[in-house]
């Protein structure tokens, strides 16, 4: 009883149990346009919600960068981290309100810790503070160094970056600067197609690792009522595509700079 209280409370099982009600309401008064209108919004909320196909969509993002094996990566001259990570919050003990993404974070941490690189780079995410932009590294580097999770590793970070493509320019003056030639870049696996397309046609080459994957618990499973989780997944797939139609349309990506695969 407690699962389905659970799944009951959430507005968008309510939203699709309404929907079938309407639909049914609507049959019973004859009114079968309007029955189909809302029997069709029903399925598709269902089919989003509670298929397989938001994981199967997010897969297709996320598969091609899937790795079990640490060891074959290469030691590179630099781990870059993108932004995202989570903003600052004085509410907050740490003083950091750490978002989904901080696995991108966590990796490439490791990936230093385990002697891939000499040097971390934090990417450009930034937070509002009294009507201004402040950047993330400065509330993540000094609970890094409390902790001393990167001891004797440089630190450095490119400010607040509008997006992806702002991370690449900026990071690729950086690297020209410090004559890094080689390296790791970490972000979700379900951005990791856009964000290695942009840096490879801002001319820095990249190895990708992949981590933050969200596709896995719903590649196989249907659930009864629709989740918002899965709506969820399908959203981030969304997101992804169209940003890859933007990038492309900006010139930002060049498929020409691009490996065939």
């Amino acid at each position: 009883m407690a699962a389905l209280a659970k799944v009951l409370l959430q507005p968008v099982a309510l939203l699709w149990l309404a929907l079938l009600g309407s639909a049914g309401w609507f049959i019973y008064k004859r009114k079968y346009r309007m029955a189909a209108l809302q029997g069709g919004l029903a399925l598709v909320l269902f089919l989003l919600g509670s298929s397989p196909l938001a994981g199967e969509l997010l897969s297709r993002l996320e598969v091609p960068y899937g790795r079990t094996s640490w060891e074959t990566l290469p030691e590179v001259d630099a781990v870059l981290v993108l932004g995202g990570i989570g903003g600052g919050s004085d509410s907050e003990i740490n003083g950091i309100d750490f978002a989904s993404t901080v696995d991108r974070l966590l990796t490439g941490i490791e990936l230093t810790r385990r002697g891939k690189a000499p040097v971390l780079v934090l990417g450009g995410g930034g937070y509002w503070k009294t009507g201004k932009l402040e950047p993330e590294a400065e509330r993540i580097r000094p609970w890094m160094e409390k902790w001393k999770l990167v001891e004797d590793i440089p630190v450095h970070d490119l400010g607040v970056c509008a997006n992806t493509y702002e991370e690449s320019q900026k990071f690729a003056v950086l690297a020209k600067k410090e004559s890094w030639k080689t390296i790791l870049l970490v972000t979700s696996a379900s951005h990791m197609k856009r964000a290695e397309a942009v840096f490879l046609s801002s001319g820095v080459d990249v190895t990708p690792v992949a981590c933050d994957f969200g596709a896995w618990p719903y590649r196989e499973e249907w659930e009864f009522f629709p989740s918002i989780d899965r709506l969820k997944t399908v959203q981030i797939w969304m997101y992804e595509s169209a940003g890859w139609m933007y990038y492309r349309s900006k010139g930002w990506i060049r498929l020409d700079a691009l490996p065939k695969k």
